[in-house]
């Protein structure tokens, strides 16, 4: 990948992704708990726990809906 490529794909995630903290990625995740496809990128990008995201105040029920992504 050329130089170029690699600046823009640098840019565009830390557009994305400004300063994200794993404890804000944390409360995100227990916030936006129905939007599986974005929970799901941020427990697998941050490794949480079952245990980390039910002390956030997430429901067991949907801790457990994540099965084996979960840690």
């Amino acid at each position: 990948m050329g130089k170029a490529k690699q600046r823009s794909l640098r840019n565009g995630i830390n557009k994305s992704y400004p300063y994200m903290t794993r404890e804000k990625a944390l409360i995100s995740v227990v916030e936006n708990i129905e939007d599986k496809e974005k929970v799901i990128d941020t427990i697998t990008l941050f490794g949480f726990s079952a245990e980390e995201m039910l002390e956030a105040g997430a429901a067991y029920e949907d801790v457990l809906a994540f099965g084996g992504i979960v840690n």
